[in-house]
């Protein structure tokens, strides 16, 4: 479930303001001026932070991964408009105390007033997630019982979608009322390419997005969708169907190919017509360190 977490003293100047409302006009105000040729994001996904820093899993350390991206990312000469993160925020099953570290691992972005948006995943909790940051939590869902959310960016339409079932259940469901807002919000904005996000694969078994046919009757016929961007296989790749872009990021916590996939971050650039992903592996040695992902939207 898609969430914001933005920097206080805006978040102080955007208080009361209508959820759609404020996050667009705080993605603009961070966006490059109107008529530049790309706007700067940086994506991350099944970043998996558990509540105890040193915790281990496959031999991974996911709060020290999670600490030097962001290292990385506030060394940048060219700051990101914003962090998008797909999913498996939380370590596995979305405690309490994997929030209140998480919230202490992203107070540097937002010191550096850079926000910080989050889809949850099936190893997250959202009663848990708010617990810690409850000043993120809408009183007036955009559909109830979902956290969704459009950021508008100069050069194109971003969607985070709610794919999270239940905690700790792998499959994931959007459901026909978030499925008839995307639709609406979509038909209303055509004048840019759209990117949706969320966190579960459309693919065919059980681990996937169980009404993923029923998401795809909304997009196809809107031509303005360019891409779906998702993590949840820890697998980075990528493919096409009906000339939508579909793009797997790698995930930051941990893989399960025993090296054979990458971990860490992308950074993006998004135009009007296309996006460039760069690949930041954690392991500098790795020969797909700096791999750059080049993606053309089809008219």
């Amino acid at each position: 479930m898609p969430a914001t977490l933005m920097p206080i003293r805006r978040r102080q100047f955007l208080a009361g303001t209508f959820a759609a409302g404020l996050l667009t006009a705080f993605s603009r105000r961070n966006a490059f001026a109107e008529g530049s040729k790309s706007d700067h994001w940086v994506f991350l996904s099944d970043t998996h932070v558990p509540g105890d820093p040193k915790k281990v899993l496959n031999g991974k350390n996911p709060n020290d991964h999670f600490r030097r991206v962001r290292e990385e990312v506030l060394q940048l000469t060219d700051k990101p408009q914003g962090i998008i993160v797909t999913g498996d925020f939380a370590f596995l099953q979305g405690q309490p105390e994997d929030y209140k570290n998480l919230k202490t691992q992203v107070t540097p972005y937002l010191d550096a007033e850079i926000p910080v948006h989050v889809s949850l995943g099936n190893h997250d909790h959202l009663d848990n997630f708010y617990g810690a940051f409850p000043e993120f939590s809408k009183k007036t869902p955009l559909v109830a019982g979902e956290n969704i959310t459009v950021l508008e960016t100069p050069n194109c339409n971003l969607f985070l979608l709610d794919s999270l079932y239940q905690t700790d259940v792998v499959s994931g469901f959007l459901g026909i009322e978030q499925l008839r807002w995307l639709k609406k919000e979509l038909t209303a904005r055509q004048n840019k390419p759209a990117i949706l996000f969320a966190h579960h694969n459309l693919d065919n078994s059980e681990q996937t997005l169980m009404d993923r046919e029923e998401l795809w009757a909304v997009v196809k016929p809107q031509k303005q969708v360019k891409a779906y961007i998702y993590g949840h296989t820890h697998v980075y790749r990528q493919s096409v169907r009906d000339d939508v872009h579909l793009i797997n990021l790698p995930a930051l916590g941990w893989e399960f190919q025993n090296g054979k996939q990458p971990l860490g971050w992308s950074d993006a650039f998004l135009s009007r017509d296309g996006m460039e992903l760069t690949l930041h592996t954690l392991d500098k040695t790795r020969s797909d360190n700096g791999h750059v992902r080049k993606f053309t939207w089809l008219r």
